[in-house]
Formats: structure tokens, C-alpha cells, sequence
């Protein structure tokens, strides 16, 4: 079976080449002669790869187990004959690139510089080769071309034991083979840096839901499901945020001792997200399928079954690992992008901002499972209404609320920058809680405003709440839906009446025990004056009212 090679774009100023195929993840597109007339070097009997490529959800977990742990991963790191300096280990992000002047992209003596890909025309000439070479059958793209050009030795199929080492460069090589050899290599070797990233969290994820189940205090049967925790554990979220806002902004914030970390980790995820835009089938491994019929873990279980769900998700990324370096189209996905021609990108090991997401989805899980859900107010700023002068003629006490910590909280109430609106957290069967705190320490240690509340807004006016989380790909990127399974409600700016206690949330009715006449009971109360409770997080149209108190639980 021939290719048919389809020019599209990938990003502004750069194509790919997409190849019209049949199936996915194995489509046979290269020349082929028998098996039988001679054998591939490689070490495996032919088509392991593709039987480990074409493994179920179901099988993940087995084919994990057979991988090598983190602490076998580590690759014979050799310096390049020729090359300026050493390729990082793994976990270890480089120093970028910078397109250097002396570098001649045909005479490597020069040393390395990702411009040449594009100037040497690298995404063409891999066309070209795959039109005039003829590999084994169910030989992948990768073993077929190593073995062919000089490097029968290298295996970079998937994550193994080091077996994918740089290929040293020979000086009577043409600069292009070894280029595209070398990419080969540093894609495999991103792949090992994101492997071994999310085998490096597991023991701080377990700590972390300790910590978040004894702050929160859930109902030991809390559901989460299956496929939304594989996802939040393979890190992903922090390419693909919530809708209308930048979680890589606001995650830089969290982790301000470390911010270079987290941009290089937000970079290196950028470069599997071009690939998936270009090429969305590369996903199909990395992001589960929620389905009604999903599998959920208890909040109770979660601990003890981490190391099977992590074995999981890094089972996840050797699949697709695999299959990028059986398909050419999908390497190209990759390589095309040029990231990949001076040194092997990956991804540092920075545990906790890894684990941003993963937490996000715990926390909202075990506040939903408390009966709480979030709350805003729209275009509402608590802090300047406490401070601007209109505290005098609100009948309401936000006299604490003289300025944001330094998580933006005041008293009771995080503030959207993204939405410049309020928001809070309410519990249906307490009225009186304060959540300040709470909010507090979560955003100092586990997540931030943004993926806790205003990715849930977002995931609420879409009309995904009660969804699992997904990703979407567009030609703008990947997108995040509801990594927070908050539902937010809307303090109700509609009413007017002070004795009207069924406008409370614009999406449905008031809680029990709202607006209730607290009587003598309140600090507030002075005689024929009547005072009501309201939620401590109350930002409804009651504050600008004069005729009644207004007591916060």
C-alpha cells in the first residue's frame, strides 16, 4: 500500500505532510517485501510494537507493568562526535536553542541549531525517502529507517531500557540523515522525560489526597471517575487550559520559587500540543473517552490504587510513543516543528505543577461530595465594595475585607482577574461556614482560583457541568473542559424584596434556612429593626438594600 501525501498547514509559517491513509495506528505505508526473504536486526520479533500500539484501555495496566521503572529509564547519555556539548538527561529541560549564525546546517562540525530543519528542508526529503526505500512488513518507520542508514543498533520504538541512545554522527554521513536520525532519538527521549515526570509524582499525589481529604473531609464513597483521573495525571492540563483564560499564567504565580521550571514545563508540553492540532489522532491514547458507563474510584480507595492509575497513564504514553514512531506522518507531526534537531527537549521533573490538575479535579470532587458547590458574582469586586466609600450605605458587614492575601482572597471571597467577578464557595446545609481559609491553603499548596473556579464557570456557561473532563482540539489548540467539577451559581441580581426568599442563585432555588428571620439571636439586631441570615458568602442585591440587617450566617 502507497501513501498519498496531502500538504496542510500545522502552524503559521510551517507545513507537515499528512498521509491519506486507511487505519490508524499502523497504517502500512512504505514499500514492503516478505518477511521471509530477510529479517529486520531489530530485537523484537516484527509487529510488537503495533500489538502493544493496538492494546485496549483494559490491557494498559499489563503492558505498564512490563516497562521498566523510572529509575531503570535513565539512557546512555553520550556526548555527539562533533557536536557543541551534551544532551540532558532525562527530566532535565536544556537550554533553548538559539538560531545561531555560525552554525552551517550542512557541515555538522558547526554544531546543531533546530533552524535546520526547515533549511535543509527536512519534512520534503523524509517524503522523498519514504517514496524510494522499501521496508519489512510491520518494520515501524523508525527501525526501518535507522537499520537502513547505519544505525541498526538503535531501537527508539517506545520506552525501554537503553536501547534509544543519540547516534553518533560519522563524517562521510549527509547532514539530513543524521538529522532526521537524531529526532528519532530526542522525540523518544521527551516521551522518557514525560514518562518518568509522571512516575516521579506518585508519591506526592498520594500525599497530596491525604492532605486534601483531611482538609475537606468527604464521604469516604466521593466517586471520581477512572478516565478524568488518568487524564489529570498525565499533566496535560497545563498546555490545555480552561476556557477564556491562561492556566500557565496563573500556575507561574503558584510556583514562583520555581517559575523558570514551570514555563520550560509549559513549553515542552507545547510541543505535543502542535503536534496533536496538526494531527489529532496522535491524542486518541493520551485522552480517555469518558463514558456513562466509566469505571469510578471511591475518594476512600483513591491512595491505595495510585500506583496502578499512574502505571496506567504511563502505559498511555508509551502507546503513543510507539505508534509516533511506527506512523511517518505522526513523527513528522513532531519533527516538523524543528524543536527536536538541537538537543532533546523534555520535560523537567517539577512533581507539584504537574500535579496542579490532578488536585483541581480532587479538590472539587470532595467539595461536591460535601454538598458544596461555588458561587460568583458578576462584575463584582467585594474588596473595593468594603473600601471605595459604598460601605456607608450598604447594610451589610464587609468591614474585614480591607485587602487580598496574597492568593487573592478576602474573608470569604476569591477575585477573577479573567472575569472580574466574585467568587465563593456555599455549602447547602451550612449557611454560616466561612471557606476563606480553607481557600487559603488550597491555593498556597494544591491548585489556584483560576483552575478551581474559573475553570468551572467556564465548563457551567458551556453547559458541560456534571461532565467528565476532556480535551478538545481545534485548529487554535487544545482546550481543557471542566477540570473542576464546581457547579457555580449566580447570586441572583434580579431581586428586590427583602422578604422574597426564593431569589437566591439564578440557576435554581434558595437553600434551606436562607433568608430566615434571625431575630435577637444576631449582634446585629436592635429593637423593631429585622435581621436576616443570609449565606456568610452572600454577595446577592440584599447588601444594597436598607430596610432589614443583613446577618452573614
Amino acid at each position: 500500500m502507497f501513501a498519498r501525501f496531502v500538504r496542510r498547514p500545522l502552524l503559521p509559517g510551517l507545513a507537515i505532510c499528512f498521509f491519506s491513509v486507511s487505519a490508524l495506528p499502523n497504517p502500512s505505508i512504505f514499500k514492503h517485501v516478505p518477511a521471509s526473504l530477510s529479517q529486520p536486526s531489530s530485537k523484537e520479533a516484527p509487529g510488537t510494537a503495533h500489538i502493544i500500539a493496538r492494546m485496549d484501555g483494559a490491557a494498559s495496566a499489563v503492558m505498564a507493568a512490563n516497562i521498566p521503572t523510572a529509575e531503570q529509564q535513565t539512557q546512555d547519555i553520550t556526548k555527539t562526535d562533533g557536536m557543541n556539548g551534551t544532551d540532558p538527561e532525562p527530566g532535565v529541560i536544556p537550554n533553548l536553542s538559539i538560531t545561531r549564525e555560525e552554525v552551517n546546517c550542512s557541515d555538522l562540525s558547526t554544531g546543531r541549531d533546530n533552524k535546520c530543519w526547515q533549511e535543509l528542508q527536512l519534512t520534503t526529503w523524509v517524503e522523498n525517502w519514504i517514496a524510494a526505500n522499501t521496508c519489512y512488513q510491520d518494520e515501524s518507520f523508525a527501525s526501518c529507517f535507522l537499520r537502513k542508514v547505519g544505525y541498526p543498533e538503535l531501537d527508539c520504538t517506545g520506552i525501554k531500557l537503553a536501547t534509544c541512545t543519540p547516534p553518533p554522527f560519522k563524517p562521510d554521513m549527509d547532514s539530513r540523515v543524521f538529522y532526521v536520525a537524531y529526532n528519532f532519538y530526542a522525540v523518544n527521549q521527551y516521551f522518557l522525560s514525560w514518562y518518568n515526570a509522571v512516575g516521579g509524582a506518585a508519591t506526592l499525589a498520594g500525599l497530596n489526597v491525604d492532605e486534601i481529604v483531611q482538609l475537606i473531609n468527604p464521604p469516604d464513597d466521593t466517586n471520581l471517575i477512572l478516565d478524568n483521573i488518568l487524564l489529570v495525571l498525565s499533566g496535560i492540563f497545563a498546555v490545555a487550559p480552561g476556557l477564556g483564560f491562561n492556566v500557565g499564567n496563573a500556575l507561574d504565580k503558584m510556583v514562583e520559587s520555581s517559575m523558570q521550571v514551570s514555563k520550560s514545563v509549559r513549553l515542552g508540553f507545547e510541543f505535543v500540543e502542535n503536534a496533536i492540532t496538526g494531527f489529532p489522532t496522535i491524542g486518541r491514547f493520551l485522552f480517555p473517552i469518558d463514558t456513562p458507563a466509566s469505571s469510578v474510584v471511591q475518594i476512600a480507595d483513591l491512595k491505595n490504587r495510585l500506583g496502578e492509575l499512574i502505571g496506567q497513564v504511563q502505559g498511555n504514553l508509551n502507546k503513543t510513543l510507539v505508534s509516533v514512531m511506527a506512523n511517518p506522518t505522526e513523527f513528522l507531526a513532531f519533527a516538523s516543528q524543528g524543536n527536536f534537531t538541537a538537543s532533546a527537549p523534555s520535560l523537567p521533573d517539577q512533581q507539584q505543577y504537574l500535579l496542579y490538575g490532578f488536585n483541581t479535579y480532587v479538590i472539587s470532587a470532595c467539595l461536591v461530595g460535601n454538598n458544596i458547590h461555588g458561587t460568583i458574582a458578576k462584575d463584582t469586586n467585594v474588596q473595593a465594595l468594603a473600601t471605595n466609600g459604598s460601605q456607608e450605605r450598604l447594610n451589610y458587614d464587609l468591614s474585614a475585607c480591607e485587602g487580598y492575601n496574597s492568593e487573592n482572597v478576602c474573608v470569604a471571597w476569591w477575585y477573577s482577574g479573567n472575569y472580574a467577578s466574585t467568587f465563593g464557595l456555599d455549602h447547602f446545609s451550612h449557611l454560616g461556614r466561612n471557606y476563606g481559609e480553607l481557600l487559603t491553603t488550597l491555593f498556597q499548596k494544591y491548585t489556584t482560583g483560576q483552575l478551581l473556579f474559573d475553570n468551572a464557570y467556564a465548563c457551567n456557561q458551556n453547559g458541560n457541568y456534571g461532565n467528565g473532563v476532556h480535551v478538545t482540539v481545534s485548529p487554535a489548540g487544545l482546550n481543557t473542559q471542566c477540570l473542576s467539577q464546581l457547579q457555580i451559581l449566580t447570586w441572583d441580581m434580579s431581586c428586590r424584596g427583602v422578604g422574597d426568599s426564593q431569589c437566591e442563585f439564578v440557576e435554581q432555588g434558595p437553600q434551606d434556612g436562607f433568608l430566615r428571620n434571625c431575630g435577637s439571636e444576631s449582634y446585629f439586631s436592635v429593637m423593631d429593626e429585622p435581621i436576616y441570615c443570609v449565606p456568610n458568602g452572600y454577595l446577592g442585591p440584599l447588601i444594597l438594600q436598607k430596610r432589614a440587617k443583613l446577618d452573614r450566617g
